[in-house]
């Protein structure tokens, strides 16, 4: 079922083979899996503190950037990040990039939060900033929808956005309809061949 406003989604095409009884075919029909996206909500009032601060800007959570506005959080920050701070330096410059409109940095600042989400949690976002790479894969995806912008996620990513979604709608009643679109697309990652 395809959600008015598609913004608040993820869309992953899923892969759907009917065996044709009749013509004795097997036909792939592709349906989309809307999955929705999660807010952070951060668990410490200075990672409320930094979120407000970007959110009211309307902006990514750009380490660097937090680093100026929020100097008490320097040494920390550092000392979480320091191996990939170069990584965080490049990401910094897609994202005032993507906010003068460059839609390839959007993408790449897409791309680039993918990879730095895998080296999360740190002490610096547990103790200070709070889940702000999710925030920001959430932040660059309405962006780019909004945009009308055609990207795609890692498998992981994928699947961590799902794992996310779950968490959050463990209380509401199943949706039978997403969750056997959820159990193709894992097949097809399953089978996928590498």
């Amino acid at each position: 079922m395809e959600p008015e406003d598609r913004t608040n989604y993820y869309v992953e095409p899923v892969e759907i083979e009917i065996y044709l009884k009749k013509s004795g075919k097997v036909r792939t029909i592709i349906k989309d899996l809307f999955v929705e996206l999660i807010d952070v909500v951060p668990a410490t009032e200075s990672g409320r503190k930094i979120f407000d601060h970007f959110r009211g800007l309307d902006q990514p959570i750009d380490l660097m950037e937090i680093m100026n506005e929020f100097p008490e959080y320097m040494r920390a920050i550092y000392d979480s990040y320091y191996q990939n701070i170069e990584l965080f330096e490049k990401l910094s410059m897609h994202f005032q990039s993507g906010l003068a409109g460059s839609l390839d940095s959007l993408r790449l600042a897409l791309y680039f939060t993918e990879l730095l989400l895998k080296y999360e949690p740190t002490v610096a976002s547990t103790r200070y900033i709070g889940d702000f790479q999710t925030h920001n894969l959430n932040y660059l995806i309405r962006k780019l929808n909004a945009l009308g912008e055609s990207f795609a996620l890692e498998d992981g990513t994928v699947s961590y956005l799902i794992k996310r979604y779950y968490q959050a709608r463990e209380n509401d009643p199943p949706d039978p309809e997403f969750d056997k679109l959820v159990e193709l697309w894992k097949y097809n990652v399953r089978e996928r061949p590498m």
